[in-house]
């Protein structure tokens, strides 16, 4: 693969399995230095070292992503060590099977609200500003197609994938180019 990007910075919340895995090592493979987050360390440090193994260039910051001090460290930590933030995949989240939605309790639901959509939040939130100041930089946040309509027996893992949608077209409007 070309290094298309080569010389430009992404961060990878989610980024030790998965679809965040597969994304921090296809942005590596494009000359993207890539900074890989997750709860999961070694499994973030799994993902650093397939990078490195392959010519990339990766660190790994351990985040929980519902805490903002965090994920404040978290982007500060990717400014301090690159320079910038060209590119935020907010990959982390997490997928509870409840059942029917009177048979669901409040502790998954704080628990997926809170990975699922303050998270991204956050991310946002500390990201945008370091792009701001530096110019310009692009965001992608993962939703589900469980966020475009219904999902039966995960009915709060649909409403927070709705509320993801939504901070993300809200924010796309209120930072777009005038």
């Amino acid at each position: 693969m070309s290094k298309l990007l080569s010389g430009q910075v992404a961060l990878v919340t989610g980024g030790a399995a998965g679809i965040g895995r597969a994304t921090a090592r296809a942005f590596a493979a494009a000359g993207v230095k890539v900074v890989v987050a997750d709860l999961d360390s070694a499994g973030g440090e799994g993902t650093v070292e397939a990078i490195r193994q392959a010519g990339g260039e990766a660190l790994f910051i351990r985040c929980d992503v519902t805490r903002d001090a965090e994920v404040k460290a978290l982007v500060e930590g990717c400014a301090a060590a690159y320079g910038r933030l060209d590119y935020a995949f907010n990959n982390a989240g997490i997928e509870i099977e409840q059942g029917k939605l009177a048979d669901g309790n409040e502790a998954e639901f704080d628990a997926i609200m809170a990975v699922n959509v303050k998270g991204v939040w956050l991310c946002m939130k500390h990201q945008i500003p370091l792009m701001l100041a530096q110019g310009g930089g692009a965001i992608v946040n993962t939703a589900s197609v469980a966020g475009l309509g219904a999902a039966p027996k995960m009915s709060i893992y649909a409403a927070s994938k709705h509320a993801v949608i939504g901070l993300t077209k809200s924010a796309a409007i209120e930072y777009a180019k005038k």
